[in-house]
């Protein structure tokens, strides 16, 4: 039997966002500065800031 998720908000730095290239693969990064890495790798990525209520966790 799966035991509950807890619901939190993810603290300073520690959010999640959704990463997509022009082809549609996308990536779930934690951390703002993560995200800001690959942007200035790869200016043409599609950045989705993820709900406060998600958490890779739950979508494993």
């Amino acid at each position: 039997m799966r035991r509950p998720i807890k619901l939190t908000s993810a603290p300073e730095g520690f959010e999640y966002y959704r990463v997509c290239d022009p082809e549609g693969v996308c990536h779930v990064v934690r951390g703002m500065h993560n995200v800001q890495r690959l942007i200035a790798q790869m200016p043409e990525l599609i950045v989705t800031k993820m709900p406060s209520h998600w958490s890779a966790e739950a979508a494993a």
